[in-house]
């Protein structure tokens, strides 16, 4: 398959055997920068749906399972909590809770301070779930950022910190309930 080379801001020769349209490259155009994170977008949804495959749990679902992995034990957070921290609406949340509970991988209890609040808490199998899949997902990225240097993560990192901080300020000003995210169409 031919390849298209471009130039990157920084002067670097950008090779891709991928048939892509070459506006995707033009620097100049904001509308491009866009095309390019989607099709990042695009990339990232393929490369997480790879690395939950094996696994009889969702990718959403998984998020779910890493959100409360990462916590401090006993790996527990209020629902709201999730649905903030994963930017779902409460009623999504509801449904992957469902499907991973039915299938063993955390518990609902009443808060004991507000019986109104609903804690979910991984349970042994849901942690060990958890951990086997971020391990496939960490395998998956690694695979990835093996093609990039050091350096060149940095700045990526900086950059998409810098963008994240922009849309999140830029979600919370704009949407109708910030408590409850907005289903993507």
């Amino acid at each position: 398959m031919g390849g298209m080379t471009a130039q990157s801001p920084q002067g670097t020769a950008v090779s891709s055997d991928v048939a892509v349209p070459a506006y995707i490259f033009d620097h100049d155009d904001p509308a491009a920068l866009f095309t390019r994170l989607q099709r990042m977008v695009i990339h990232l949804e393929l490369l997480q749906a790879e690395a939950v495959r094996s696994f009889d749990v969702t990718f959403r679902d998984f998020v779910i399972l890493a959100t409360l992995r990462k916590e401090p034990a006993p790996h527990a957070l209020e629902v709201s909590q999730i649905a903030r921290y994963v930017l779902r609406p409460m009623g999504s949340i509801s449904q992957g809770l469902d499907r991973i509970e039915r299938a063993g991988l955390i518990t609902r209890t009443a808060s004991t301070d507000d019986r109104r609040k609903v804690i979910v808490a991984l349970t042994d199998q849901g942690r060990s779930l958890a951990d086997r899949m971020l391990s496939s997902y960490d395998a998956t990225r690694d695979r990835v950022f093996a093609r990039l240097g050091p350096d060149q993560l940095e700045r990526i990192d900086a950059a998409v910190t810098d963008l994240l901080v922009a849309l999140d300020a830029n979600y919370l000003e704009h949407a109708d309930n910030p408590e409850t995210p907005k289903e993507n169409p």
